[in-house]
């Protein structure tokens, strides 16, 4: 019987014992990512993917190198330790086990709906939503911890092995045709749509194509929290934290890997949602 990562990793002895797993390098392709996947999950004894006490599946990701950032200003980045992600972002339904009478405001019913990702939420919601989660019996029997994931592991996630701004490889998927396949966005360009129609809007999450690791909508439907936020007591310094991968609203500019969208930690937006790591 597999175990889960956050299990095999909540003693220390474990982790001692634990291989030195070789770090994945772009570009690769699908077939490439499910191997690593696998022979990570075989290498550590873990599952390479299960389903939480909530209802989300979680995919085991492995380690790599790659290079972070846009065109102008990338650097280098190294992820020694593999890590789980939701194959999905988080839907109404799963936040309403938080939050039981979560809506989104002016939306069409059709937009609040359980299969449609959660959205009004904040940053603090979201952190505050994965410490809900790691709390639940079956998870804290399991040893799982979850939480919103560091810019660096949210862009590996979402590159699945491009070494381009959108993750999927074929040159004709750089047109906006193209990323319809992947990727719900705003097709017409109608500056910043305020509502939610029954035909603009989230839609149910994993009904279109997912990148190599398997996950769906990395870009679009709503922006993703990422946890970093850095706040330097010595200088004062304070940064907001960001959100990833353009949403419903955003025209196809916003669909790359490296676009990035600050916000105050307490925002909320109808395209603001969230996936857990």
């Amino acid at each position: 019987m597999f175990r889960t990562l956050a299990g095999l990793l909540a003693g220390s002895s474990l982790l001692l014992a634990a291989p030195t797993l070789p770090l994945m390098n772009v570009p690769f392709d699908a077939d490439a990512a499910e191997k690593g996947r696998r022979d990570c999950a075989k290498l550590l004894n873990v599952d390479a993917e299960f389903t939480n006490s909530v209802g989300m599946k979680m995919l085991l990701i492995p380690p790599g190198r790659f290079t972070a950032g846009p065109n102008g200003s990338t650097y280098r980045v190294s992820l020694s330790k593999p890590f789980y992600v939701g194959s999905t972002e988080v839907t109404l339904g799963q936040y309403r086990r938080f939050r039981k009478d979560h809506r989104i405001d002016k939306a069409a019913d059709e937009a609040n709906g359980d299969d449609r990702p959660a959205a009004a939420v904040s940053w603090e919601d979201a952190r505050a939503f994965c410490r809900w989660l790691s709390d639940q019996p079956e998870e804290k029997t399991a040893a799982r911890v979850y939480s919103l994931p560091t810019e660096a592991r949210w862009e590996w996630a979402a590159r699945a092995g491009s070494n381009g701004p959108r993750p999927f490889g074929d040159e004709t998927l750089k047109s906006d045709k193209g990323l319809t396949e992947y990727a719900w966005f705003n097709r017409t360009y109608t500056p910043n749509p305020k509502e939610e129609t029954a035909e603009r809007g989230r839609q149910p999450v994993g009904k279109l194509k997912p990148n190599a690791w398997g996950l769906y909508d990395t870009l679009g439907n709503v922006w993703e929290w990422c946890d970093d936020r850095r706040i330097d007591e010595a200088t004062g310094e304070e940064r907001q934290p960001v959100m990833r991968g353009g949403s419903w609203r955003s025209g196809g500019f916003h669909f790359t890997v490296v676009a990035t969208h600050p916000a105050d930690p307490k925002a909320k937006g109808a395209n603001s949602g969230f996936r857990v790591f």
